[in-house]
């Protein structure tokens, strides 16, 4: 298969391509390279992730916001992957003048499960939109920037004085992204025939000389605009596979004026995550599909509420098992215990403290990272009278059944490692409804919660043997003898009372 493979440069997951390398292009400390695969050259990240990123990059650094972005040729809507992760992007115009071709790759614009769970905190429209970009369409209108990724060259460059004037003139955002394939870096392909492009369709391919007149021919007809060249897919003399120009409306920079907003109202949406298909009545585009992803409607408290109850769970999780998300711990608090004891088949408590205080650290620990402490008590009296009860990183066990959590304690475990700040009352106010009795106000604040169902107890002196044997865990063979035999005596007494009745079982 040559480069100039239909098939293969249409794919972009074609441009990786497997074999021995045979050659690096560039130094092996390169994060990004080009590496020369029997006849195939090969990108690491792949050429058009580069190219999405490099883009990303771009509208990312704008020194304007950008609340709106209109692509131009999204084709298969790869794009949008990149586009979605934009920070105040807030509606999104997908353009291609390939309705099929829309047709088949919209569902990329869907909403994923993961949408619905982490919510958005700013509204995103999607409008997946067939037309002609050299014909201006009010669907445009508001746009802050505009991509053309891989699109100038396949079209007539007859056509593309039209397209510039709807752009620059029509739009006018104060952004405009460029990319166009670098004629300089086909000498590079293995078995590249000299006079041949790299994609069927491509009507041109310009060098990097022809590409910054071209662009320097559209800042002299629109002199509000400067461009700014880079590009990406690094090749063995510095040469880029892609070069990008990217057009900035200086004037706006300077003024910053108040940008119209998009109108939104032409097609009305169908719910928030839901698609819907239809044409646009008073422009000549037709939206394909329009999509609204969920969108997180908590106000800042009920956030930090929120916030507040999921680390009072993990905390909770954290004093069960001994796992904390944050770090790899080691052995459950309770495993920790049993390694502490003498080998018997119940824990002996000590006088006053019964556990271990905190668990040992395996691996690199962050700078940021707090131990916590989590001694065990016999009872609540005993915690008192202890000195770590002034230690503001301890949460206590009482009598290995529930916990003791002030608020000291808890309000550090919330906001560590973290920007956010929730405030003591709101701490109190979210896990009250968690805890089985609370006390105090403010910082002088303690919660109770359950641990463990049942209080399981080890003193020698007063317990059985028969109470220790009915504490212990039965084995698998004892859960399936006992079963096993329940199940036949069932059976027997069911024959000799002349019952035939299909026997209930109760899970």
């Amino acid at each position: 298969m040559s480069i100039t493979d239909p098939y293969a440069m249409r794919c972009p997951g074609q441009e990786v391509y497997y074999g021995p390398p045979a050659a690096v292009s560039q130094n092996d400390s390169s994060p990004k390279r080009a590496l020369i695969s029997g006849d195939k050259l090969v990108f690491s990240p792949p050429l058009y992730v580069q190219r999405y990123e490099a883009v990303q990059e771009i509208i990312m650094n704008s020194r304007l916001p950008v609340t709106k972005v209109v692509d131009i040729g999204s084709a298969e809507l790869k794009f949008f992957r990149n586009l979605r992760c934009i920070r105040g992007v807030q509606e999104a115009v997908l353009l291609d003048i390939d309705e099929e071709k829309l047709q088949s790759c919209k569902y990329r614009v869907q909403p994923l499960m993961a949408d619905f769970l982490l919510r958005r905190q700013e509204p995103l429209t999607v409008k997946v939109v067939c037309g002609d970009a050299r014909v201006y369409d009010p669907i445009l209108s508001g746009a802050q920037a505009v991509t053309l990724i891989e699109v100038i060259e396949h079209m007539n460059v007859g056509d593309l004085p039209a397209l510039v004037q709807c752009v620059f003139q029509r739009v006018r955002p104060h952004l405009v992204v460029v990319t166009t394939p670098n004629a300089d870096f086909n000498k590079f392909f293995p078995n590249h025939t000299p006079g041949t492009f790299r994609h069927w369709d491509h009507k041109f391919e310009w060098t990097a000389e022809e590409f910054q007149q071209w662009c320097q021919g559209v800042v002299e007809e629109h002199p509000e605009y400067k461009v700014e060249f880079s590009g990406c897919g690094l090749g063995p003399d510095g040469t880029c596979c892609t070069q990008i120009a990217s057009f900035w409306h200086y004037t706006q920079y300077l003024e910053q004026p108040d940008i119209p907003q998009a109108d939104t109202t032409a097609t009305p949406l169908a719910g928030e995550g839901n698609t819907i298909e239809t044409a646009s009545t008073d422009t000549s585009y037709k939206i394909v599909a329009q999509t609204e992803f969920p969108v997180d409607t908590r106000t800042k408290e009920e956030w930090e509420m929120d916030y507040a109850l999921s680390r009072f769970n993990s905390l909770r999780n954290y004093l069960v098992t001994g796992e904390r998300q944050d770090i790899n711990l080691g052995p459950p608090v309770w495993q920790q215990q049993q390694e502490h004891t003498d080998n018997t088949d119940y824990f002996t408590p000590q006088p006053g403290v019964v556990g271990v205080f905190s668990p040992p650290l395996l691996g690199p620990v962050a700078p940021e990272y707090v131990n916590y402490m989590v001694p065990h008590y016999e009872s609540e009296e005993a915690m008192y009278k202890a000195e770590s009860m002034k230690n503001q990183n301890c949460f206590y066990i009482i009598d290995n059944r529930y916990a003791v959590i002030p608020m000291r304690s808890l309000e550090h475990w919330v906001n560590t490692g973290v920007e956010i700040d929730v405030t003591d009352e709101l701490i109190s106010k979210a896990v009250e409804g968690e805890c089985i009795e609370t006390s105090g106000r403010g910082s002088s604040w303690v919660g109770k919660v359950m641990l463990y169902e049942e209080s399981v107890s080890f003193d020698k002196t007063t317990d059985t043997e028969e109470d220790r044997e009915f504490l212990r865990w039965p084995s698998v063979e004892g859960l399936d003898e006992e079963t096993h035999c329940g199940l036949e005596d069932r059976e027997v007494r069911s024959q000799s009372e002349g019952l035939v009745e299909e026997l209930e079982m109760w899970d």
